[in-house]
């Protein structure tokens, strides 16, 4: 069942709903409700009159901005698709995303234009913001003469509710990052169900801490608020708790999401929770990894008058499938929560029995997943069983539909609540001279929860030196990816008889081998 026509329907709704009262803050500038609605529709008309036609992809390069929720509405009256681009990734890594969606337009600001220079095969329709400049031999429409050239009219005939409207990029463990495809339905049922589970009104002020680049930015209470009034604050691209408080306090924020890397840095902080504590803030979600009770009871005890509440979700939506609640937290001790109204989940045991309860493969059916990977027949088919959405993670549900996370079928490594997948490092390391295989196994870290470590065997006689290894990781990935510890050993790495790497007998190995060197 479709809720509505599409997603700017539904800004056009609450436009005529909410009108001059703000929806979105950035810093000293505020969006209205109607004047968001009213320059997204300028915008559509403008990327229409340079040649964006409805279907188009088209890529979006920004940091944190104004500028963000007015393309990704544009896109959507546009009836193109919206290709977020993950503003830490390196240039082939953009290189690749843009490749493989077949995005013929960017958006992009200054963050975006030095990994515009370096792709080999750039987009010809580009839309400048701000101060950026395109490559050498590149002309760039400036964002804002897109405005000028079109009327502040209704946008043309606008895209079905089951259209595709944005690709979002997971990667996998076998092989290069992958777009989930989300619908204009899709995106509005991810969306409504939070109003009432979440409990949003038009008293809620949301300090927008995720990147728009990943799901969370805008599906995370974003879009949910829209619906009812509240007011998104945008917190700047970058920093860490301490900035992040900073953007708390200005923004006078009620609700925020914490990944636990920022969690542990204010828990550990007595400055930095006073501060917290003189907030207006009342509610915490925290996610994107597993979430210790004990920095749970923590801070909870530290923000008396703030509900810490834990979280799941995924890419493929529903970014928020479960919640456990403060109240529900001691009870169910290390439980990820009870799924969303949108949301069943199920386990698929390993004999291939789909149960309500149990312990197996965590299953979600929900009208808010995605349709299936762009041109991956093959890994769409192997995402779903009966209609149930495979998530990949090891999860215990009981009899109540508490889920338990337990562990991974994937080896995703997560890093202050960013996504590692070893196979991406593991190609860049085995490209490098005398590396004759390696592996990527995840290890505690105290301040990112678990950081990535690279297991290299040396080729006789031509050990690979550290040094190059680090360099070749940097320049080849996002920063946050890039492995912390690099092992070099002569031994073959261990594997199954089917030639699989036993990363589960590699991982004490590794263990020893930190525990042995010396401590700073």
């Amino acid at each position: 069942m479709a809720i509505a026509a599409n997603v700017f329907w539904m800004l056009d709704r609450s436009a005529q709903a909410y009108g001059e009262d703000p929806a979105i803050v950035f810093g000293d500038a505020t969006l209205s409700f109607r004047g968001l609605r009213d320059r997204a529709a300028n915008l559509a008309n403008g990327l229409r009159a340079l040649g964006v036609a409805p279907g188009d992809r088209v890529a979006v390069l920004l940091s944190n901005r104004l500028e963000w929720p007015e393309a990704f509405f544009a896109l959507a009256a546009a009836g193109a698709i919206c290709v977020p681009v993950n503003v830490l990734l390196a240039p082939p890594e953009i290189a690749h995303v843009m490749a493989d969606s077949g995005a013929r337009a960017m958006i992009f600001d200054e963050l975006g234009a030095e990994a515009l220079a370096a792709m080999p095969d750039p987009p010809r329709l580009l839309v400048a913001v701000g101060g950026a400049q395109p490559p050498a031999g590149l002309a760039a429409t400036s964002y804002e003469r897109l405005f000028a050239a079109s009327a502040p009219a209704d946008p043309p005939a606008q895209p079905g509710a089951q259209d595709v409207f944005i690709y979002y990029y997971s990667s996998g463990t076998t092989g290069l990052p992958k777009a989930a495809m989300h619908t204009h339905d899709g995106v509005l049922w991810n969306s409504v169900a939070q109003i009432d589970d979440l409990k949003l009104d038009r008293s809620v002020t949301y300090l927008i801490a995720p990147s728009f680049s990943w799901a969370a930015g805008f599906h995370n209470l974003v879009l949910a608020l829209l619906w009812v009034g509240g007011v998104s604050v945008i917190a700047p691209t970058g920093g860490g708790a301490g900035r992040l408080i900073d953007a708390i306090e200005a923004g006078q924020a009620t609700h925020v999401m914490l990944v636990p890397t920022l969690i542990r840095q204010i828990a550990a902080d007595q400055a930095l929770l006073a501060r917290l504590r003189a907030t207006r803030l009342r509610w915490v979600v925290t996610g994107a990894e597993p979430v210790p009770m004990e920095l749970v009871a923590r801070l909870s005890a530290a923000l008396p008058d703030c509900r810490v509440c834990q979280g799941y979700g995924l890419s493929e939506f529903p970014t928020i499938c479960t919640v456990l609640s403060p109240d529900e937290a001691l009870a169910r001790n290390g439980s990820a929560g009870r799924a969303l109204s949108h949301t069943t989940l199920a386990v698929m045991t390993d004999a291939g029995e789909i149960r309500r309860s149990g312990r197996g493969e965590l299953l979600i059916r929900s009208p808010a997943t995605m349709t299936g990977y762009h041109n991956a027949p093959e890994k769409t088919a192997d995402a779903f069983i009966d209609g149930w959405l495979r998530t990949g993670d090891l999860a215990e549900v009981d009899a109540d539909g508490y889920a338990f996370i337990v562990g991974r079928t994937k080896d995703m490594i997560i890093s202050g609540g960013l996504n590692i997948y070893p196979k991406e490092v593991e190609d860049v390391l085995h490209a490098l001279p005398g590396v004759v295989e390696a592996a990527v196994v995840g290890a505690p870290d105290d301040r990112f929860g678990e950081r990535a470590v690279a297991v290299v065997v040396a080729r006789p006689g031509a050990e690979p030196q550290v040094a190059m290894l680090e360099t070749a990781c940097r320049e080849r990935l996002a920063g946050y990816k890039a492995p912390r510890d690099f092992l070099v050993r002569h031994d073959p790495l261990p594997r199954s008889p089917t030639g699989k790497v036993l990363k589960r007998e590699l991982r004490p190995w590794v263990q020893a081998r930190l525990a042995s060197r010396p401590r700073p």
